[in-house]
């Protein structure tokens, strides 16, 4: 029985001993090129829709109060206080709300990695919403400077007041998304994947998809070599190591640019 007992002592001591030697989990975030890949995108995609809401609010601000102006003067006053609320309130007001999301983002991802003990795993990315930011501008912000424009109102109280509006609507329309998101889980397990995606992903193919694919065949000599680049670099698993595959488009995109005058101010 003494030998007995001492053989399954034996038997469970190397379980033992492995079980007790386990190392605890560690978060571990490696650098790839494919990281490169994707901020350069990231960067690219959001810089393209900050430079569009930026001329959409020239335009939907200016233009209600245009005729109304006098003297040269009073143009370039009114294009000073739309620059002043455009680039002193709304992207600087921005700039810090990205960085905040990009951060809880980051930490959220990091929480899941320690929760599910593994380290594949990546955060959404944080940006501007595209859709939203377009239908606040043309929606909203117009709608708000053509009804002070039709009210009397001076230049500098129109647009103060659109801007104004524009910040409310969007108040609202984020304490609803606050208080939807408490229902999230039972909507995402009570509806069906393809209707919570589908109008994503046709305002995604719309505007991002085809609108810049229509970009380069304005000018197919230029706009053709990139976009074929990188569709097989992407998406036909064609390698250009060491370099990542966005800079090689970026590269070759600037050089045939530049080389044909389309990068030039008097390129035709």
């Amino acid at each position: 029985q003494a030998a007995r007992t001492s053989e399954s002592f034996a038997a469970l001591r190397p379980s033992t001993m492995a079980s007790t030697s386990e190392k605890p989990f560690a978060v571990k975030i490696p650098f790839t090129r494919g990281d490169v890949d994707c901020g350069l995108n990231l960067f690219c995609q959001i810089s393209g829709t900050t430079l569009g809401v930026i001329h959409g609010l020239n335009v939907v601000l200016s233009s209600p109060f245009k005729d109304s102006l006098d003297t040269p003067a009073q143009l370039g006053e009114m294009n000073a206080l739309i620059n002043d609320i455009a680039y002193g309130k709304i992207i600087s007001g921005m700039c810090v709300t990205m960085t905040f999301g990009t951060f809880y983002y980051g930490y959220m991802a990091v929480r899941m990695m320690k929760s599910e003990q593994r380290n594949d795993i990546c955060c959404l990315p944080y940006g501007i919403n595209t859709p939203a930011a377009f239908a606040f501008v043309f929606n909203i912000v117009a709608k708000a400077a053509q009804v002070a424009a039709a009210k009397g109102m001076s230049y500098h109280e129109g647009i103060t007041y659109a801007w104004r509006v524009g910040c409310a609507a969007n108040l609202v329309a984020g304490v609803i998304a606050t208080l939807v998101g408490f229902a999230g889980p039972h909507i995402v397990k009570l509806a069906p994947k393809a209707s919570l995606l589908v109008a994503l992903a046709g305002i995604g193919f719309t505007w991002l998809g085809i609108g810049q694919v229509i970009v380069c065949y304005q000018a197919g000599h230029v706009g053709l070599l990139p976009l074929g680049i990188a569709v097989v670099g992407f998406f036909g698993g064609v390698k250009t190591s060491p370099v990542p595959t966005s800079i090689v488009v970026m590269l070759v995109g600037a050089a045939v640019g530049w080389s044909s005058g389309m990068g030039w101010p008097a390129g035709e």
